[in-house]
């Protein structure tokens, strides 16, 4: 897990048996820890940093955000057009064409929000988790073998092999619990 400060100093913590909580000692506008592998942050000037047992280095250039995943990680550029770079194995880490607005990695596959609120997921699928709700979203966020979205209502959908969608807590369930800015989670049941 990663924190980032006021100052922009990232602080990570937990499991760090592959340097992935070892933090550059830099200024950072976000921060992204990809679960078991790396963690990457993304400097005021745009520059992708990813520290831990990454696999590839990020491509050169500004983005505006960017998504740690288990072996792979994405960004979106300042134009929207989302770009990966890593594990590569199931196709997590190519892209749509598009514009994107949000993009979110799990261990092998990727989910990104595009600019009409649809989502569409690529990579490994036969869990489900490329398989995302209809309906216009607002926020998409990716775990290890689940997504989750959260709609214009205010609902949470997850989705992934667990049956069908994943197990979201009954206060979610409803649009009054989960507004547009309220923080939320995924979770999934085993």
């Amino acid at each position: 897990t990663c924190g980032l400060r006021q100052n922009g100093a990232v602080e990570c913590w937990g499991d760090g048996d592959r340097h992935q909580t070892e933090t550059p000692s830099r200024v950072f506008a976000a921060v992204s820890a990809g679960g078991f592998n790396n963690s990457c942050g993304l400097r005021e000037s745009g520059v992708i940093e990813c520290w831990g047992n990454q696999i590839d280095t990020p491509p050169a250039g500004a983005f505006s955000t960017v998504s740690a995943g288990g072996l792979h990680s994405c960004g979106i550029r300042e134009n929207g057009a989302v770009e990966c770079w890593g594990d590569n194995r199931f196709g997590q880490a190519n892209a749509l064409d598009g514009v994107f607005r949000q993009v979110g990695t799990g261990a092998y596959h990727s989910c990104g929000l595009r600019e009409d609120g649809t989502v569409e997921c690529w990579g490994y699928t036969f869990d489900g988790q490329a398989q995302p709700p209809t309906g216009k979203q607002i926020a998409v966020s990716a775990g290890y073998d689940y997504a989750c979205a959260l709609s214009e209502a205010g609902t949470v959908s997850c989705w992934t092999i667990y049956s069908g969608a994943a197990d979201i807590p009954s206060w979610l369930r409803t649009p009054a619990a989960a507004t547009p800015t309220a923080a939320t989670g995924c979770w999934v049941a085993r």
